[in-house]
C-alpha cells in the first residue's frame, strides 16, 4: 500500500504544470500564425508575379501576330492569336486578329487556307483550333478588284472620323494585303493614327502590353516619332516597375525615380514611388537596419508628408540612435560624471554624424538631462546628452522622468514610475544607490535646494486632487511639509528661493510666484496663468518658462526677477516647450516639434536665433510628463 502511494505521489510530480501547457499552446500558435501569415504573403507574392508575366506573354504574342500578318504569314498570325487567346480568352485585339484574318479569307485575297467560321465567343476558340491546312478548306486565288480596296479606303475614313480605330485599323489591313501600293503614304500614316489611338483605349483600360505593343507597331512604321517613343518609354518602365515589386524593393525604388524625373505625374508613380519607400523602410526596420530605415521614411516624406509615416521615422530615428550608442553601456554608473560626458567613446567608420549641429558659436559644454517615452515600447526613460560632443544621447535610467541631478552631480533625484516603486526616488551614480523617497505615484517634478538636502516638488495627492507644493527631506521616508497651492516649482540655486506657478491665497492672481521654504516672502512673478516650468538661472537673475497664453501657442520666455520685464526667446507655430538654463545662464534649451520630428534646441537667453542640439530620442507628445535640466 505505501509503495503505491509512493508511486502515485511520484506520477504527480513529475506532471508538467498546467501554466506551462497553456504557454506552451500560446507559443505554438502564435508560430502556426506567423507561418500561415508569410505563407499567405508568398502565395499573393507568387501570385503577382504569374499576372505579371501572363499579361507579358500576351504583349509579346500580339507583337508577333501583328509582325506574321504584315509579312503575309497568316498561318503563324493565327497561331499566335490562338496563343493569346488561351492566356486571355477575352482578348479583343486577339479577337479582332482573327476576325481580319477571316475576312481576307473570305475576300479570296489570299491563298493562304483560312477556317471560315465567325468568331464570335467560343466560336473564336474552335475557329483557331481548326488546322489551317485543313483538307476541307480550298485554297482561294489571290484577286484583288479595285472596287473592293476603295471600300476598305472609305469604309477606314468613316471609322476614323467616327473614332472606331479598331475598324479603321481593320480596313487598312486590309488593303495593305490587297494592294501594298494603293495611297501608301496615307495609309501609312492612318496606321500610326490607328495603333497610337488603339493603344491610348488599351493604356486607359490598363491593358498595358497591348498598349505597348501596339505603340511599337506605330514606331516601326513611324520611327522618329519623338512622342510616340516618349509614351511607348513611359509604359514599358511603368511594366518594369510593376514586374520587380514585391519582389525587389531598391530596383523598384530606383526605376521609380527615373520615371518620377521623366514625368511625375504619370499614372500613379508618385503614390508608388512613396509606398516604395515606406514598404523596404518597414522590410529594414523588421531587419532592425534601423538608420537605413529612417533614410528611406525620409525619403518616403519627402515625396508626401503624413503623420504616420512621420511617426514610423521618428520609430527608426530613435532606434538608430540607440543602436549607435550601443557599444557603451546605457546602464553604466558613470555615465553622469562629468569626466565620462565629456570623453566619450571614441568613434570609428561605423559611427554615425555626430548628433550636435554646430553653427560656430552655439552651445558646445554641459549635459542636458531629458526624459521621453520610448517610441516602441512606450516606457518613459532618462536620457543624457553630451552637448557639443559626437555621441548620441545614452540612456540614464528606465521606467523614469523629470531628472534632477543634486549640484555636487552625485545623487539624481527623479520620478519613478516602477508600480512597484511609484513617486520620487533617488539614483547614486557612482554607487548605484537607488532610495525611495515618497510612495505617492502623483509626486511629480522634484527639485534640489542649494545645499542638496532638501527636495520640492508638487503632487495632487490629497483627496481634493488639487496640486500643492511640498518640501521634504532628501532621504528615504523624510519628513514632508506642505508649503502652498500651486505646481512645477524649482528652487534657487544659491538662495532660499522657490519659484512656481500658482496664485494667491484666495486664488486670484495667478501667474508665477516665488516663496521661501518655511512660506514665507510670497511675490508674484508674473500675471498670466498659462505661464508654466519656471526654471531659476544659476545666478537667480531671471527665470525661463513657457506659456501657450501670451503668444497663441507654446513659447519660451524669461522674466526678470527684478524688474519682471519678459523677453520672448522664441517664435515659431510649433510647439517650443520645457525650458532649462544652462550652466553658464548664456542659453536656454528647450525641445520643440517644429520641423515633425522632437528635437532639442538652444537659444540665447538674451534673445536670438535658435540652434539645433540634437533629436530627441524618445516622444515627446505628452510633454507635461517630462522635463529638461542642463547640468556641468
Amino acid at each position: 500500500m505505501r509503495g503505491a502511494w509512493l508511486k502515485n505521489d511520484m506520477a504527480q510530480d513529475s506532471r508538467f504544470p498546467a501554466w506551462a501547457w497553456w504557454i506552451i499552446g500560446a507559443l505554438t500558435i502564435l508560430a502556426l500564425s506567423i507561418l500561415i501569415f508569410s505563407l499567405v504573403l508568398g502565395v499573393r507574392a507568387g501570385q503577382q508575379q504569374v499576372e505579371v508575366e501572363r499579361r507579358q506573354q500576351i504583349g509579346i504574342a500580339l507583337q508577333r501576330a501583328t509582325d506574321f500578318q504584315a509579312e503575309g504569314n497568316l498561318q503563324s498570325a493565327l497561331d499566335e492569336y490562338q496563343k493569346i487567346l488561351i492566356l486571355d480568352p477575352s482578348n479583343d485585339l486577339a479577337r479582332q486578329g482573327i476576325e481580319n484574318l477571316l475576312a481576307l479569307a473570305r475576300s479570296g485575297q489570299t491563298t493562304a487556307a483560312l477556317p471560315t467560321a465567325t468568331p464570335a465567343g467560343a466560336a473564336v476558340i474552335t475557329a483557331v483550333a481548326s488546322p489551317l491546312s485543313s483538307p476541307t478548306t480550298a485554297p482561294i486565288a489571290t484577286t484583288t478588284p479595285a472596287a473592293g480596296v476603295a471600300t476598305y479606303w472609305a469604309t477606314a475614313q468613316s471609322a476614323a472620323r467616327a473614332g472606331r480605330w479598331q475598324e479603321v485599323l481593320t480596313n487598312l489591313l486590309l488593303i495593305q494585303q490587297s494592294d501594298p501600293t494603293f495611297n501608301r503614304a496615307e495609309v501609312t500614316d492612318q496606321l500610326v493614327a490607328a495603333y497610337v489611338n488603339l493603344a491610348l483605349e488599351k493604356d486607359n483600360a490598363d491593358n498595358l502590353e497591348e498598349a505597348l505593343a501596339l505603340y511599337e507597331k506605330a514606331l516601326a512604321l513611324k520611327p522618329d516619332a519623338e512622342e510616340i517613343a516618349r509614351e511607348r518609354d513611359l509604359i514599358e518602365q511603368y511594366l518594369d516597375v510593376l514586374a520587380f515589386t514585391g519582389v525587389d524593393w531598391p530596383v523598384v525604388i530606383r526605376k521609380l525615380q527615373a520615371l518620377y524625373a521623366l514625368e511625375p505625374d504619370y499614372r500613379d508613380v508618385e503614390q508608388r514611388l512613396q509606398e516604395a519607400h515606406i514598404a523596404y523602410a518597414d522590410q529594414l526596420a523588421e531587419e532592425e537596419a534601423w538608420c537605413l530605415a529612417q533614410d528611406e521614411y525620409n525619403q518616403a516624406i519627402s515625396v508626401v508628408s503624413a503623420p504616420e509615416i512621420v511617426a514610423r521615422r521618428d520609430v527608426a530615428q530613435t532606434q538608430c540612435q540607440l543602436a549607435a550608442g550601443a557599444t557603451v553601456d546605457p546602464t553604466a554608473l558613470a555615465a553622469l560624471t562629468p569626466d565620462a560626458a565629456s570623453g566619450g567613446a571614441s568613434q570609428d567608420a561605423a559611427t554615425p554624424p555626430p548628433a550636435f549641429v554646430d553653427s560656430g558659436d552655439g552651445p558646445a559644454s554641459g549635459r542636458i538631462l531629458y526624459s521621453a517615452a520610448d517610441a516602441v515600447s512606450g516606457r518613459s526613460r532618462i536620457m543624457m546628452l553630451a552637448v557639443g560632443k559626437a555621441t548620441p544621447a545614452q540612456e540614464v535610467l528606465a521606467d523614469a522622468a523629470q531628472p534632477a541631478l543634486r549640484g555636487d552631480g552625485e545623487r539624481l533625484v527623479y520620478r519613478n514610475l516602477r508600480s512597484d516603486m511609484a513617486g520620487l526616488s533617488s539614483f547614486d551614480p557612482d554607487t548605484g544607490l537607488q532610495l525611495r523617497f515618497s510612495n505617492y505615484a502623483e509626486d511629480a517634478l522634484p527639485r534640489w535646494n542649494s545645499a542638496g538636502s532638501r527636495v520640492v516638488f508638487a503632487s495632487n495627492r490629497e483627496g481634493d486632487r488639487r496640486w500643492r507644493i511640498y518640501v521634504m527631506w532628501a532621504e528615504q521616508n523624510g519628513g514632508t511639509e506642505t508649503l502652498t497651492f500651486g505646481e512645477s516649482p524649482d528652487w534657487h540655486a544659491s538662495a532660499d528661493l522657490i519659484v512656481f506657478r500658482g496664485c494667491d491665497e484666495s486664488g486670484n492672481r495667478c501667474g508665477l510666484w516665488t516663496i521661501s521654504s518655511n512660506g514665507a516672502n510670497a511675490a508674484q512673478l508674473t500675471a498670466v496663468p498659462a505661464d508654466d516650468r519656471p526654471h531659476w538661472s544659476p545666478t537667480g537673475s531671471f527665470v525661463a518658462f513657457m506659456s501657450n497664453a501670451r503668444d497663441g501657442n507654446y513659447e519660451i520666455y524669461t522674466v526678470d526677477a527684478t524688474s519682471r520685464e519678459v523677453t520672448r526667446l522664441t517664435d515659431n507655430p510649433a510647439l517650443d516647450v520645457l525650458p532649462a538654463v544652462s550652466p553658464d545662464g548664456r542659453w536656454v534649451a528647450f525641445a520643440s516639434n517644429r520641423d515633425g520630428a522632437w528635437k532639442l534646441y538652444a537659444v540665447p537667453s538674451s534673445g536670438g536665433e535658435a540652434r539645433l542640439l540634437a533629436p530627441v530620442v524618445g516622444d515627446l507628445s505628452d510633454f507635461l510628463q517630462h522635463s529638461l535640466e542642463w547640468v556641468e
